[in-house]
C-alpha cells in the first residue's frame, strides 16, 4: 500500500504548521519550547527558496505533547506523522568546545517559545553531516558559507571544531567546501523572519 500522505514541506507549510501546532499547544495549556535546526531552520530564516523538506528538526520540550499536538496536525493535514521530531537532538554541539549552540527566537508568547539555531551553529551541524552525507548537504553549505562570513575551508574547520571539538574536516568534507567556495555563490537574501501569531 502506498502511503499517500504529502512527504514534504514548503517554507509556507513550515509556517503555517508551526501556527497551528502554537494554537493547539495554546488550546491545551501546554508550555513548551520547539528549537529547529537543519533545513527547515535555513528556510525559515535564511533560503526562503530552499528545495521542500520533510521535517522539522529539534529539541522539543517537553517532548510528548508537542509530538501527540504535531500528529494530530498530520492527520488533518495529510502530512507524515513524524513531520516533526527530535531526532536530530542528538547531534546538537554538546557545549564542550569553545562554543554550544545559538538560538534566535522566533515565537515568545509566555506560554511557546520556538526558537531557530543560529547561522553558525547551523552551519557547524551542516559540516557535522557532510561528514558522513557528503553531497548531499553541498547546497545548505553555499547558503550557510557566505551567511557566516566563511571564505576558507581553514575558517570553516574553526568554526567547525568551535562546536565538536576533537573533530576534524575529513579530506572529502574539506574538499566539498573548496569546490563550493571556489564558485563564490552569492546567496540569496534572508527572508523576514516568520510571523508565528
Amino acid at each position: 500500500m502506498t502511503d499517500s500522505r504529502r512527504q514534504t514541506l514548503t517554507r509556507a507549510d513550515l509556517i503555517d504548521g508551526l501556527r497551528e501546532l502554537i494554537a493547539e499547544l495554546r488550546i491545551t495549556g501546554t508550555p513548551a519550547r520547539i528549537r529547529i535546526v537543519g533545513g527547515a531552520a535555513i528556510a525559515l530564516t535564511l533560503n526562503a527558496e530552499r528545495a521542500a523538506t520533510v521535517d522539522i528538526d529539534g529539541p522539543l520540550d517537553p517532548p510528548e505533547p508537542i509530538l501527540a499536538a504535531a500528529h494530530r496536525l498530520a492527520v488533518r493535514n495529510g502530512w507524515r506523522q513524524d513531520w516533526i521530531n527530535d531526532a536530530a537532538k542528538v547531534f546538537l554541539p554538546t557545549g564542550y568546545g569553545d562554543r554550544s549552540a545559538e538560538w534566535i527566537t522566533i515565537h515568545d508568547d509566555g506560554q511557546i517559545h520556538v526558537q531557530i539555531a543560529a547561522p553558525d551553529t547551523l552551519l557547524a551541524m551542516k559540516l557535522h553531516a557532510a561528514q558522513r552525507r557528503g553531497n548531499r548537504d553541498a547546497p545548505d553549505l553555499a547558503v550557510l558559507l557566505p551567511h557566516c562570513s566563511i571564505t576558507t575551508s581553514d575558517q570553516a574547520e574553526q568554526l567547525y571544531e568551535a562546536y565538536y571539538p576533537g573533530d576534524t574536516l575529513t579530506p572529502r568534507t574539506r574538499q566539498l567546501l573548496e569546490l563550493i567556495l571556489s564558485k563564490a555563490i552569492e546567496p540569496p537574501a534572508a527572508p523576514p523572519l516568520p510571523a508565528l501569531d
